[in-house]
């Protein structure tokens, strides 16, 4: 797992095209963020829900009504209005909070990205996840969205906090960590049943000739 410190600096850098790993998904671009190394390709990318911010939003709307409401009909003072930016900052801090959030799987890794004045970059190898579990609201089950928590050998954990369809990303990283691992069966019950058939067949040939 790699961490960097959240009081690293915002680095914008741009990768040539024959240094850029490959992708699934041509019209996605890796983050410039995340190190990727030759061949890794990004599986899924996304962010919070930014409905998330919906709750502070209304509370800054209704405190700002409600500060020039007192002004107007002469509760407050007007000086009463230089208390607006108050109200209104927590709503912005969610909200940039929320949209320098930043969630990727690749084939071999998942990383998450945090942090609005300094960053926070977690990464963990998808053969170390040892459970993944998904955690809904009832407002998210009706809606869709949810947490994934990812749990590492190591002990550490890993969280795609708000999410849109958890249960599907939480089954991509399942089967890339399967494939990593080697856990992933091959093949379809059909094959592996004419494959029985086979050894049983060869089987019966031998206690006959014996």
């Amino acid at each position: 797992m790699t961490e960097t410190s959240p009081s690293e600096p915002d680095a914008e850098s741009e990768a040539s095209a024959d240094s850029t790993p490959q992708r699934d998904d041509s019209s996605a671009s890796v983050p410039p963020w995340l190190p990727l190394e030759e061949g890794d390709r990004v599986r899924w990318q996304a962010g919070p829900r930014i409905q998330t911010v919906l709750p502070w939003a209304a509370v800054a709307v209704v405190g700002t009504v409600v500060l020039l409401a007192a002004v107007a009909v002469a509760v407050l003072p007007v000086l009463a209005l230089a208390g607006i930016p108050a109200v209104v900052a927590p709503a912005l801090w969610q909200y940039a909070r929320v949209s320098r959030t930043a969630f990727v799987v690749t084939n071999g890794i998942a990383a998450t990205r945090r942090g609005v004045l300094g960053r926070t970059v977690r990464i963990v190898s998808l053969e170390r996840i040892q459970n993944t579990t998904v955690e809904q609201d009832p407002i998210g089950r009706y809606v869709g969205y949810g947490t994934v928590t990812i749990e590492t050998a190591g002990g550490r954990t890993l969280r795609f906090r708000n999410i849109e369809n958890p249960g599907e990303i939480r089954d991509r990283l399942e089967a890339e960590r399967d494939r990593l691992t080697g856990s992933e069966i091959l093949g379809g019950r059909d094959q592996w049943e004419a494959v029985l058939t086979e050894v049983r067949e060869w089987r019966r040939v031998l206690e006959q000739s014996s």
